[in-house]
């Protein structure tokens, strides 16, 4: 066979492969940039007021400790989040998008947003964090990957105020979060799992709205 023939068949290959690399690589890129935080969160957003359980892990860096508790989380449509922590000792935190406030022991401390800027940064956040959507890459870089089907979202903190309390934090989930890690500035490490959605009528109880009143 002639050598132009060998060349040009051979150059042809060349640019079939390159041209379908390109395709490949462009598709894979349009499908990741087709994932957002806003797809991540329609279906807890659609879905409502709910509850769900969770087991905490905290790994304090400084005293080489982990710290295990564990209990059940409300997000009140409109109102704000309940943490009810049962184990290892009962209290609720009562989060708001002005305040937060610990019950616990019989006693009650509230801290209030407009008293410290760092904490109505945090309670933003934590109220972001529980119905993700799009208006988190305003103080996160956010890298996502996988599909909404099953995802991973970290979100690296570009807010001076969030910086003083962690690095980075990464989502994980299926159908909802399964997972949520914190990498906290000071080395310490938070992971909390997330299980057994409710989103039924008995979801939040009237007790559940009582701390909203």
């Amino acid at each position: 066979m002639p050598r132009k023939i060998i060349f040009r068949k051979t150059m042809f290959t060349y640019l079939k492969r390159t041209a379908l690399f390109l395709l490949t690589a462009f598709s894979v890129t349009l499908s990741a940039q087709a994932l957002t935080l806003n797809e991540i969160g329609d279906k807890l957003q659609g879905k409502g007021s709910h509850a769900l359980v969770f087991t905490q892990d905290k790994y304090l860096k400084d005293a080489n400790l982990n710290l295990q508790s564990s209990g059940s989380i409300v997000n009140i449509k409109d109102k704000g989040v309940l943490i009810k922590q049962a184990e290892p000792y009962p209290m609720v935190l009562a989060i708001k998008k002005d305040s937060i406030t610990e019950y616990s022991a019989g006693e009650v401390h509230t801290i209030k947003a407009d008293d410290n800027p760092a904490v109505h940064s945090l309670l933003n956040l934590m109220l972001k964090l529980m119905n993700p959507d799009d208006s988190l890459t305003k103080a996160f870089d956010c890298k996502l990957s996988g599909t909404k089907e099953h995802y991973t979202a970290k979100l690296g903190t570009k807010d001076e105020i969030l910086k003083k309390f962690f690095e980075t934090i990464t989502l994980e989930g299926t159908e909802y979060i399964d997972s949520l890690e914190i990498m906290g500035s000071n080395g310490d490490i938070t992971t909390m799992k997330f299980s057994d959605y409710d989103f039924s009528s008995k979801a939040v109880t009237d007790e559940d709205l009582k701390y909203f009143e």
